[in-house]
């Protein structure tokens, strides 16, 4: 299915799809590079939901006062999603293997340098330079995917991999988290991305193919300048959402986001060779999945943060007990990512996004409730780790079908784009509504752990609302979809 969606829009898209025809099966290739850059993305997502279970430690051994823990969050977030679109220019440019293990190295300094800081400063400025070569990493890792996995079997089955390897490090993180801090020291919660980096380094070397690079291509550097001080500006919005959403500075930081972005789309109109890929914005199942990637980030970074508050603040558990809670979320997230390819191959990706999303809605619904039971809650966040992958699949095959391999990084830096900004609106956003609902209730007299109790209640609320738009967006790519495979059926 998502073969013929991508002939069909192909066509459409400067009559592509005689070329895509006469490569309709290549040879299948090795697995070991997607090992490679899997390894290295199951653990840039670890690191992003890991540190929130380390914070309290952060703060008392470090020390560092609460603005400082919030930056070691924010400048991780700040810069990785305003630097993805750019980094998948880079790997175009200068090389998909070259980006990858040079984001990797950054990475894997940016944490040696995060596990041994002696103060609050050398971790903030550790954690910056840890989203820049998450940045670069990620960008080039999912181009590579889409570059060298040729082959529509395996190119399916790999960023089923890839979505799944996604998914399950968000969620494991915090499992890892409560482990590392309970057992050893927060410090290791950074040091631990050595080895992982080492063994993703070893296998790239030796595994990764030299991917022809266009050095002739500019890298665009003015227009990169303006879309990632755009991009910075809208991510430090949504941090500042956090203040609430009556914020000033978040909402002006927003507003000149839209001036910046808005300048660049339109500077990179007619371009030959645009850094921001607007072409691929004019089709609808790009777009649609675009959309879809942000929704399902709100839900799985949104469901994180509530059920971690929850655990801890309403029935008062350890880091590490709260991360063996959400392990079966994350087991959940494994089983079903191996099953959705075969899914998706039977129904087709916009039944199988739909069947995700109602399943979310069914988990969300039950923890609006306010469940007083652990198990209950435990259960209710397993049905959505079951939707997570039956998302975030079918959405990145669809959206990396149209992706030509040559503007494999930055249309890939866009869909990753587009996720991250998700997982930023759904901490500040459902965060926001977690923080004044709490507030609300113990203002009015409640214990603190019915006020969370409630205040989770009321942020799942807002998970089942996503959902809900997840699901009309579902039912819309099914309907393009299934009409794509039509035309192309008739058509042959």
């Amino acid at each position: 299915m998502t073969e013929a969606i991508s002939l069909v829009d192909a066509k459409q898209e400067n009559d592509r799809g005689t070329e895509q025809g006469q490569e309709r099966q290549p040879a299948k290739t090795s697995w070991m590079p997607m090992a490679a850059v899997g390894v290295a993305q199951l653990m840039v997502m670890l690191d992003s939901t890991v540190v929130n279970v380390a914070l309290p430690s952060i703060g008392s051994e470090l020390p560092a006062d609460q603005t400082a823990l919030q930056w070691t969050i924010s400048a991780y977030i700040l810069m990785y999603g305003s630097l993805l679109l750019f980094g998948g220019r880079v790997a175009d440019v200068v090389g998909r293997r070259r980006s990858f293990l040079a984001g990797l190295t950054t990475f894997a300094v940016a944490s040696v340098l995060c596990g041994l800081a002696g103060n609050q400063e050398l971790l903030i400025a550790g954690r910056v330079l840890q989203g820049l070569g998450a940045a670069v990493l990620s960008a080039a890792a999912l181009s590579i995917v889409v570059t060298v996995y040729q082959n529509e079997d395996q190119r399916k089955a790999a960023l089923a991999t890839w979505s799944g390897l996604g998914v399950i490090g968000a969620i494991l993180g915090a499992v890892l988290g409560g482990l590392v801090v309970s057992a050893v020291s927060w410090r290791w919660a950074f040091l631990i991305n050595i080895p992982i980096s080492l063994a993703s380094g070893i296998i790239g070397l030796r595994s990764l193919p030299a991917m022809r690079a266009d050095g002739r291509r500019p890298l665009r550097l003015p227009t990169a300048f303006f879309a990632t001080a755009g991009l910075a500006c809208l991510s430090f919005g949504l941090i500042r959402l956090h203040d609430g959403m009556t914020s000033v500075t978040a909402w002006a930081s927003m507003g000149l986001s839209v001036l910046l972005l808005a300048g660049v789309a339109r500077a990179e109109l007619g371009k030959s060779d645009p850094l921001l890929p607007l072409h691929l914005l004019r089709i609808p199942t790009y777009w649609l999945s675009s959309l879809g990637l942000l929704l399902a980030a709100i839900v799985m970074m949104g469901s994180s943060y509530l059920a971690s508050n929850y655990f801890q603040g309403a029935h008062d558990m350890s880091a590490f007990a709260t991360g063996l809670s959400m392990l079966p979320m994350g087991l959940a997230a494994l089983v079903f990512a191996s099953v959705v390819p075969n899914l998706i191959g039977a129904v087709g990706p916009g039944l199988t996004y739909l069947i995700g999303a109602l399943t979310q809605i069914a988990g969300a619904a039950v923890l609006v409730t306010g469940p007083s039971s652990t198990v209950v809650a435990i259960v209710a966040l397993t049905v959505i780790g079951a939707g997570l992958p039956t998302c975030f699949v079918p959405l990145y095959g669809v959206g990396t079908s149209h992706v030509l391999p040559e503007e494999s990084g930055v249309g890939s830096g866009l869909l990753n784009t587009f996720n991250e900004s998700g997982a930023a609106l759904g901490i500040a956003v459902i965060g926001t509504i977690l923080a004044t609902s709490t507030d609300g209730e113990l203002a009015s007299g409640a214990t603190a752990p019915d006020a969370m109790t409630t205040g989770v209640g009321n942020g799942f609320l807002a998970v089942v609302i996503c959902a809900a738009l997840a699901a009309c967006i579902a039912l819309g790519l099914h309907r393009l979809t299934r009409a794509a495979g039509q035309t192309a059926t008739t058509e042959s």
